[in-house]
């Protein structure tokens, strides 16, 4: 049982400077962060690079554009060039049916 107790205070002592030294590092990381965001050097790279990644992302929308355009156009004269393939082989009827029947006599077998 004593040894209970003396390993329960022991974690719990543990526990508490584990936690304010936890609050005090985690404090000084978070200064640090503070002070690299300040400073000037790192404000004017940051400024540098989003300048960089702005002018990347408008010359992949303006190519993705122009390739969607021309993707169009293609599509569009092939499925033009079907239509008159089609055209061709059904003997040019644009839309119309033209269905014949034959009425015959049958003989009854």
């Amino acid at each position: 049982m004593r040894f209970k107790s003396g390993f329960l205070v022991g974690l719990g002592a543990g526990y508490v400077l584990g936690t304010k030294a936890g609050q005090e590092r985690y404090q000084q990381i978070v200064d640090a962060a503070g002070k690299l965001r300040e400073n000037p050097g790192v404000q004017r790279l940051t400024g540098e690079v989003n300048r960089t990644v702005n002018i990347g992302k408008d010359r992949v929308a303006e190519t993705a554009a122009a390739k969607a355009e021309e993707a169009k156009q293609t599509v569009a004269s092939k499925a033009d060039e079907a239509k008159q393939t089609v055209a061709s082989k059904v003997g040019g009827n644009s839309g119309t049916s033209a269905t014949t029947t034959t009425t015959g006599t049958s003989s009854g077998l």
